[in-house]
């Protein structure tokens, strides 16, 4: 998807909860499902909200490439990614059939 975004929820200082979704045409996808994007953020925020009075975050713009990257994901201050080949075997083929079950959603 040439026009997808990939955003990081940067809690504010003091605060958990960091996540990151890829968002296109007012949907994002994270791994739970597809969703709209507005009604992800709204669930992130009242969730959070729910264990932490006063939680708030920003949201990221990342690169494509912060994420395969450890280096480069930490020029992101608060963000520390692992990568693929830093887990237990080869993390791709797993992600790619992770993602295989999520057809894209209609248009």
């Amino acid at each position: 998807m040439p026009d997808a975004k990939i955003v990081w929820i940067k809690p504010s200082p003091g605060f958990w909860g960091n996540h990151i979704f890829v968002v296109f045409d007012g949907r994002a996808f994270d791994y739970h499902r597809y969703s709209r994007s507005d009604a992800l953020l709204d669930h992130t925020w009242k969730r959070a909200r729910h264990y932490w009075p006063g939680w708030d975050a920003t949201l990221v713009q990342l690169s494509a490439e912060v994420l395969i990257s450890e280096p480069k994901s930490r020029t992101y201050d608060g963000l520390w990614l692992r990568e693929p080949r830093q887990f237990l075997h080869d993390a791709m083929p797993r992600a790619r059939t992770y993602l295989d079950r999520f057809p894209p959603p209609p248009p």
